[in-house]
């Protein structure tokens, strides 16, 4: 297991990662596997659910992050991919706004943000950083910061 995220309005589902290619939706409380599904074609480094209680979204040494909706698991949306087809290491879903997510990729030093309703192209990429980033979260009070 690479990561795991609780499901803040749900919390008796977590969902973990898996250098297996698998990620894993589990019932806390029932201590029992509600779902498994085959989600990059490499490790998979970070899983995060979004606002709600259905969607989550991985992200794999694969270079891409790939969204799931717990409703519908025969079908995913690969949200970005890497340009320079480095792993991404983390995601982050914005709780305040519910299009948005941060990802970085593997021993890089920026930081980039997406919106879903705008596949493909991050709105923004912050550069600011002299050595490679490892870690990000969006500050609970802010729909626009990042920490």
């Amino acid at each position: 297991m690479t990561s795991f995220d609780w499901n803040i309005d749900d919390p008796n589902i977590i969902a973990t990662a898996s250098i297996d290619t698998t990620c894993t939706i589990w019932d806390v409380q029932r201590e029992s596997i509600k779902t498994q599904i085959i989600a990059h074609d490499k490790e998979v480094y970070d899983i995060s659910f979004a606002t709600g209680t259905s969607v989550f979204a991985s992200a794999g040494a694969d270079g891409s992050i790939r969204q799931f909706d717990l409703r519908d698991l025969k079908h995913s949306i690969i949200l970005c991919e890497n340009p320079r087809k480095l792993p991404f290491v983390r995601i982050c879903w914005n709780r305040r706004n519910a299009n948005r997510f941060a990802t970085l990729a593997m021993n890089d030093n920026k930081i980039m943000v997406f919106d879903t309703r705008y596949v493909g192209a991050p709105v923004v990429e912050l550069t600011g950083h002299s050595n490679y980033v490892n870690s990000i979260a969006w500050a609970g009070n802010s729909e626009y910061s990042l920490i």
